[in-house]
Parts: C-alpha cells; sequence; structure tokens
C-alpha cells in the first residue's frame, strides 16, 4: 500500500463523541444515507442534501427509493422534514427523476408535502396533479362516495397563521378559484371525509365518531375529547379496554406514546389502548434481544425511542427473550418488564441504571460474560443483537488503531469460543458521521429511525451484509413503484 492509499484510507477513520475509533463511511454512499436518513432530525439542510447527492451518484434509483422509503409513513421510516429539505433541491437538480414520481407523494407521505415543490420547475405539476384528484373528488362527494385525503391538507386560506393563510390564498389562485370558492369546497369536502378539526372547530364534540379519528389526530387531541366530551369519551376508551371498540394506531411510533409518560408523566388509558394496538411488526419466536442506550446523551426523543422500541419489541417477541431486553450506559443492565400498564412498565424500567457514559464494549461483553459463567452453547446465545442507540460510544479498552469496534468484539468473542451474534446497529440520533462497520460485513446491518416498522425488515435480513439488507428494503414490492 503506497502513502496516497494510507492518506484515503485514513480519511475514513473518525472517532465518537466518546473516543471510540470509527468509519466515517460505510463506503457505500448510498449506504450511508440509508443508514442515517431516519436520524437526521437535527442535522443541518446542507448535510442533508449532501448525503443525498452523493447517494444519488452512486445509484440514482436506490437514491430515490431511499428518499421516499424515509418519508412512508406506514412502511418506512416516516420522516417529514428530511423528505421536505430533499424535495425542492431534487426538483431543481433532479428534475425529470422526481417528475416520474410526483404522484408517489401523497401515497407515501401526505398531500401538504407537495407544498415544498413550490418555486421549482416541477410546480407546475403539482397544481396539475391537485386539480385533476380535486376533480375527481368534486365527483365522488356528489355521488357521496369515498374520497381522498386531499382536502385536509390543503391550506386554508382562513387560517389563523398568516403563513398557511397565505398558502391558502395562493393555493386558491393557482387553482383558477376565487378564495370564497375555494374555503367553500374544502369545507364540502373536509365535511364529506369528516375531518375530526371540523367538527371541533364547530363545537360538535358530541357528534365526533370516535373509532374513525385517525391515529395521531387521537393521540394530540385526547385530552380536548377528555374536556369537551367527557361522559362519551370516557365510555368509548372503556369499551376499546374491553374489545369492544377499536382504536387506530397504525401512523404512531412507539416514542409517540413513550415519550408523554416518560417526561410528560401522564398516565392515561388513551395511550395504553393506542400502545395496544400499535401494529406489530415482530414474529411469535424471534431469537433476538434489544440493546437500549439510555446515556446522557440520549436524553428526549432518542431516549424514549430506545426505551420504546425496545419494550415493543420484548413484549411482542413471544420466544425466550419475551420481556426481556437490556440496557447500556455506565454499567449494563438484563431489563425484565414487570408492571400491568404502560405507565407502570415504564416506571420500573426507569430504576435501571441510567448513566452518563455509551459503554456499548461493557453490554455485548456482558451477554460474553454470562454464557461463558453458565456454559451456554453457541446455539442458547441470542441469534441477533438489536442495538438501539445515537452511536457515540466509548473507546475501547483493548481496541488496536485501525480496529473497528465490531472487529475488536468479534475477536474477544472467538477468544473465548464463541462467535458474536448477529448485530444490528440501529442509529436514532445522527449527530455526525458514525458506523461501526463497512458495507459488506457479514452478519451485520445497520438502519436507523424511530419506526417500529424497521423489525420486519430486519428478522429475514440476519447473516446478511448491511448493503444486502438495505437493498432487501428498497428492492422491496413496497417500492417497486419509485422509477427514474
Amino acid at each position: 500500500m503506497n502513502f496516497s492509499d494510507v492518506m484515503r484510507e485514513e480519511s475514513k477513520w473518525t472517532k465518537t463523541e466518546n473516543g471510540a475509533d470509527v468509519k466515517n463511511t460505510t463506503d457505500s454512499a448510498l449506504l450511508d444515507m440509508f443508514a442515517t436518513i431516519g436520524s437526521m432530525r437535527s442535522r443541518p439542510e446542507d448535510e442533508i442534501i449532501k448525503k443525498f447527492e452523493l447517494a444519488f451518484q452512486e445509484d440514482p434509483l436506490g437514491a430515490m427509493r431511499c428518499l421516499f422509503y424515509a418519508r412512508d409513513i406506514r412502511g418506512g421510516l416516516g420522516e417529514r422534514r428530511v423528505f421536505r429539505v430533499l424535495l425542492p433541491y431534487i426538483a431543481r437538480k433532479h428534475t425529470n427523476e422526481l417528475k416520474k414520481n410526483i404522484d408517489r407523494i401523497p401515497e407515501y407521505g401526505r398531500w401538504d408535502d407537495a407544498y415544498s415543490l413550490i418555486d421549482t420547475p416541477l410546480e407546475s405539476e403539482v397544481w396539475e396533479l391537485v386539480k385533476e384528484i380535486l376533480k375527481v373528488d368534486k365527483t365522488l362527494m356528489e355521488y357521496d362516495k369515498p374520497c381522498s385525503l386531499l382536502a385536509k391538507w390543503l391550506k386554508k386560506a382562513d387560517a389563523s397563521s398568516p403563513n398557511t393563510r397565505k398558502l391558502g390564498i395562493y393555493t386558491a389562485k393557482k387553482l383558477g378559484m376565487s378564495v370564497y370558492d375555494y374555503k367553500r369546497l374544502c369545507n364540502r369536502l373536509r365535511k364529506h371525509i369528516d375531518v375530526v378539526e371540523q367538527r371541533m372547530s364547530a363545537r360538535q364534540w358530541d357528534t365526533i365518531n370516535y373509532p374513525a379519528v385517525p391515529s395521531r389526530a387521537m393521540l394530540n387531541y385526547r385530552k380536548a375529547f377528555a374536556r369537551h366530551d367527557q361522559e362519551r369519551f370516557a365510555e368509548y376508551i372503556n369499551k376499546v379496554s374491553s374489545g369492544e371498540q377499536k382504536i387506530n394506531a397504525a401512523t404512531l411510533y412507539p416514542y409517540d406514546i413513550v415519550g408523554k409518560i416518560l417526561y410528560g408523566r401522564e398516565d392515561s388509558k388513551v395511550l395504553e389502548a393506542q400502545w395496544d394496538n400499535l401494529p406489530n411488526y415482530v414474529d411469535d419466536d424471534v431469537n433476538a434481544v434489544v440493546m437500549a442506550d439510555v446515556s446522557g446523551s440520549m436524553y428526549g426523543r432518542p431516549m424514549a425511542t430506545s426505551i420504546g422500541l425496545a419494550m415493543y419489541f420484548a413484549e411482542r417477541n413471544k420466544g425466550a427473550y419475551h420481556n426481556l431486553f437490556m440496557t447500556f450506559s455506565g454499567r449494563p443492565e438484563f431489563v425484565e418488564i414487570k408492571g400491568n400498564t404502560i405507565t407502570q412498565k415504564i416506571n420500573f424500567i426507569k430504576k435501571a441504571n441510567w448513566g452518563m457514559d455509551t459503554d456499548l464494549e461493557a453490554a455485548l461483553l456482558k451477554i460474553l460474560d454470562v454464557a461463558i459463567e453458565n456454559h451456554c452453547t453457541q446455539e442458547e446465545m441470542p441469534k441477533s443483537l438489536i442495538i438501539i442507540s445515537d452511536m457515540e460510544i466509548n473507546r475501547c479498552t483493548e481496541q488496536e488503531h485501525g480496529e473497528n469496534f465490531y472487529d475488536y468484539v468479534a475477536r474477544v468473542y472467538e477468544e473465548h469460543g464463541y462467535r458474536i451474534p448477529n448485530v444490528v446497529f440501529w442509529n436514532v440520533n445522527s449527530r455526525h458521521d458514525v458506523f461501526l462497520a463497512d458495507k459488506n460485513r457479514k452478519g451485520m446491518q445497520l438502519v436507523s429511525g424511530q419506526s417500529a416498522s424497521t423489525f420486519k425488515n430486519l428478522i429475514g435480513c440476519v447473516d446478511k451484509t448491511p448493503v444486502e439488507m438495505m437493498y432487501a428494503v428498497l428492492n422491496s414490492e413496497r417500492y417497486q413503484a419509485i422509477q427514474i
């Protein structure tokens, strides 16, 4: 290896905030994007754009599919900000590629995402699409048939927010309508699709059909429902608890619920019911354990995500590790979930050791120590370890220079006669580029985000490389509609 090669290799290394030697790339720009795009909510716009552009140069179709995977509310990561940051950039830089997929925006996201394309080369295409769907919706409404949710997400021309009102008036103009006619049409359509906010604004609380209230609306308005329609809402929630009624939770994430209990100290039957009704993405008998980072750097949403995903997986895994997971900070601990309600369970978990360090080495070696002490065979070990963290891990005690974290831990396992289980590194708060393995590392996967739907992608990818797992997701049937 000549000196220039050494320089290139050295440039790929960085350190975590806690001093560990790690890579700043997986050696695949697309995988760098895939492995972090769900955890970039606080990253500057220019960093998000740069990451996409590098991925696009490597694999244009893969990058476009990754964009829609990131936004996908039901089957993907549900990331709104990153999607809206990238849309105008792509519209200007890769106009034709986005134009072919413009009608997919409301399918994977929401209609109001398309407002990000104002003042771009694709703005006229947006208004043509809106006109087309509005025409269809008007006809469906006249025949009293279900229509799209377009009217729900069109900006209101009489909104209290000046910016929203300005966009509403602009929308009316672009649709060739007077503001009066636009408001009238939107109100009729919203009434037809029974937008709950319409009934709330009209103070028609006693007419709200609670089983039909969307997931996030129920989460956001639960206190208003209880305050303005106390008796009827309480009766509804009791029926949900007894299984007589349904409550929507399909588009919520575990952290949505856990965060309100963890930091808001709320004990709510609504939160309990929505937690119980989250979609199940976990097979009954999965030989895997979640390791949840509870260190100081995880405070806030990342902590709620880490604990929420760990609880979600442990409860729904009916195999040997049912109700079991692991926390790690300065001192790793095994946790068995106890309690009858989600509030009781979270309060129990809070008793675990939550410190400032992110000692992933100690957590992985604790599993090895337990195996050694109890003379466990390889078959008795967890087949997969799902590590949910911001990846700002501590420096390992005996990690050699140029040796990646994963290589070091694998070496220690091998020295004691064990093979390290499959490892998933799940990044929930990417503050800068930190990767614990490269694209071709077999038995390891790199994912990101807050969505429990990621579990379904992991189960069938044990022993695959990070890049194999990525393409299994991006080339799945779910994203075949995205073309360039």
